[in-house]
């Protein structure tokens, strides 16, 4: 161990190792872990600290059954819910009770850009972002829009040409522990967060809807510039403000 230390490693004890992993286990399977308990828990929570806003989102416009619904798609992305009164607020300004549970969580999202952004970069450094080419851009835009209730509109050969040059692009970050975000259009949000999240569960991708204006991004790496190709080329790497 002091040799370890020595050599500018960082020694961790079993118990932090364990630790560690069983918080990774349990973020990874919060989707199934929760459910209208604990909907009505954090209800209730916020019922004793904020009770006008409570009463403004369950039983009505919102059942507890579209509070969990809403959670789980969240915390399926690694959005936190510690701030359940954003939550809440975000709910009543942006949502309709006969909105759709994917475009519900969509506008919820919107609301929640800010506190989305910053789990993954902090208030005063830029966002480091990977995009999508204008054409690969406006072919998933086409797809979706051709599918736009189906959970896997992206053909997939496609699909497949894009993870791995994503992978690609975001491997330096992960091996690093860097945040950062992909970023697309709003429209196909949903469909690239599912693409990628089997592969990389923890790659958060973000709307630039979701970015507040006053958060500067660095563009780190661009994907898919000639679309048309056998396959993807590698990333085009820049850095660039926004």
């Amino acid at each position: 161990q002091i040799d370890a230390v020595a050599n500018g490693y960082t020694v961790v004890d079993p118990a932090t190792v364990i630790a560690t992993h069983l918080n990774q286990l349990l973020a990874r399977s919060a989707t199934e872990l929760f459910g209208l308990d604990e909907a009505q828990a954090l209800v209730e929570t916020l019922k004793a600290g904020y009770p006008q806003l409570a009463q403004g989102l369950t039983p009505q416009p919102f059942s507890l059954a579209a509070i969990a619904a809403l959670c789980r798609s969240l915390l399926a992305e690694r959005v936190p819910l510690r701030d359940f009164r954003a939550l809440a607020s975000a709910m009543i300004a942006a949502g309709k009770p006969d909105m759709p549970p994917g475009d519900l969580t969509e506008a919820v999202r919107r609301q929640l850009g800010g506190l989305i952004v910053q789990t993954i970069s902090p208030a005063q450094m830029p966002l480091l972002a990977v995009t999508l080419a204008p054409d690969l851009e406006a072919l998933l835009i086409q797809s979706v829009r051709a599918a736009p209730d189906a959970a896997w509109p992206i053909e997939p050969e496609l699909a497949r040409r894009i993870v791995a040059s994503i992978g690609e692009a975001v491997e330096p970050l992960l091996l690093a522990a860097r945040g950062f975000a992909v970023i697309v259009a709003p429209l196909c949000r949903p469909a690239m967060a599912r693409l990628l999240r089997a592969q990389f569960a923890d790659v958060a991708v973000l709307s630039f809807l979701e970015i507040p204006e006053a958060k500067p991004v660095e563009i780190i790496a661009t994907v898919g510039d000639a679309i048309g190709d056998a396959a993807l080329p590698a990333p085009d790497i820049t850095e660039k403000d926004h």
